[in-house]
């Protein structure tokens, strides 16, 4: 009697799968989150001040990219912002602006956990180590929001732009925030199993 590779415990495919499974939940994750944050702080940012002298100056900010600062702002990103002769300045906007609710901070976080979860039933993890493989492979779609957030968000204003700082937007948001609260998830999906 024979095992087929894909049988085999910590074989490639079964890694490959439990990875792809968890990359799929992860830009579900980030898809969710983006979601959950636009319907939160859009009419905030619709109704601001700040809004409303941007639009008069013809400025094209659309409320989708600036929701997508603050989605980034909840895993602890900066925007940057250009300043005068050619400075940069950066802000936490959840931080800095009070129009926006410090419960904005926990929408990454209970999404990615459950998408940990997600990813760990479904590559049916039976162990804390394939949970957590599960879970870790969450990164991949998020990092794939990440990056292509940090081009989807940029938004020029003249010679200048203002958009999520690039650096913590890859490695915070991309990286941090997944691989540790996706791999919880996972891990705690298959401890409750």
């Amino acid at each position: 009697m024979s095992t087929t590779p894909e049988s085999t415990p910590g074989s490639t495919p079964s890694t490959l799968r439990s990875v792809g499974g968890g990359g799929v939940a992860g830009l579900g994750a980030a898809l969710f989150g983006y979601l959950v944050t636009y319907l939160l702080s859009s009419s905030t940012i619709e109704n601001s001040t700040a809004s409303q002298v941007l639009e008069a100056l013809g400025s094209d900010i659309s409320t989708w990219k600036v929701v997508g600062w603050v989605f980034m702002s909840a895993h602890g990103v900066t925007t940057r912002f250009p300043g005068l002769f050619g400075t940069t300045s950066s802000a936490n906007l959840i931080e800095n602006v009070e129009a926006f609710s410090p419960v904005l901070y926990v929408v990454p976080v209970v999404a990615l956990l459950a998408a940990g979860a997600l990813a760990a039933v479904v590559s049916g993890a039976s162990s804390p180590q394939e949970g957590a493989l599960a879970g870790v492979g969450t990164t991949v779609g998020y990092l794939v929001f990440a990056l292509a957030g940090i081009a989807l968000f940029t938004v020029s204003v003249g010679d200048a732009a203002i958009s999520p700082d690039p650096v913590t937007s890859a490695l915070l948001a991309g990286v941090a925030y997944p691989a540790v609260l996706g791999t919880v998830g996972g891990v705690a999906a298959t401890a409750l199993r």
